[in-house]
């Protein structure tokens, strides 16, 4: 995890687009207040090349939010940009994965979540709110499942590849858990789930949390009903 120093010292333009008016200045001093660089810009206003090592905060509304993060990724595909909306459906979050948005999550979020996914962003990985897995999930059931019948679970896979262990919480994955969640569900501390979950991941040869249960699901390894 990086200190707030080195947050601030890496090649970082970072965009983060609030749906939320009321939102953007709170945001604006958690981050101030955790010693980065913040700035409240006006995407008209924007100039990539003239960007310094900061995290922008951008009032965007709902409906401009998937064309303004393409525009800004066209201009230059390092910029990094976090989306914070109050509700958003499947086919947007596909929408924006597939534009390159680096982080997604719903406006109410807390200090501690927040500076989470600044962090997980900034070491280059991509952050979807525990809150929205489960509209990706319930999609992929529906296209995995098509109305068939319900399928006895691969177990014999799972367990050649898997401990038993990591196959829980890969359930509570699923499920929408998040570290803390699983942690408190099984008995064991946040920083141990974090290994197990990057244990899957490295073992199912997938990119995220979110593609382990993907995979998980379409090989019949886990079942959320």
């Amino acid at each position: 995890m990086f200190t707030n120093n080195e947050l601030n010292h890496q090649e970082n333009k970072t965009f983060i687009f609030v749906e939320n008016t009321l939102f953007v200045s709170g945001i604006c001093t958690i981050l101030e207040h955790h010693k980065l660089n913040v700035r409240k810009i006006d995407f008209h206003q924007i100039n990539t090349s003239e960007l310094n090592e900061s995290y922008n905060i951008c009032y965007v509304k709902n409906e401009e939010m998937g064309i303004k993060s393409q525009l800004l990724k066209l201009r230059d595909k390092q910029i990094k940009i976090i989306i914070i909306k109050n509700d958003i459906e499947y086919s947007e979050i596909v929408s924006l994965m597939k534009m390159g948005v680096n982080g997604i999550c719903l406006t109410d979020i807390d200090e501690q979540c927040l500076l989470q996914i600044v962090r997980q962003v900034q070491d280059h990985h991509f952050y979807l709110d525990s809150r929205l897995t489960t509209k990706i999930i319930e999609e992929n059931i529906r296209l995995v499942e098509n109305g068939n019948k319900k399928k006895e679970l691969d177990y014999e896979a799972m367990y050649n590849l898997l401990t038993k262990r990591e196959i829980e919480i890969l359930q509570l994955l699923g499920q929408g858990y998040s570290n803390i969640q699983i942690g408190s569900e099984l008995y064991i501390s946040s920083k141990t789930v974090k290994n197990h979950v990057s244990n899957i991941i490295q073992k199912l040869q997938v990119s995220d949390r979110l593609n382990a249960v993907i995979f998980a699901l379409k090989n019949n390894w886990i079942s959320l009903n």
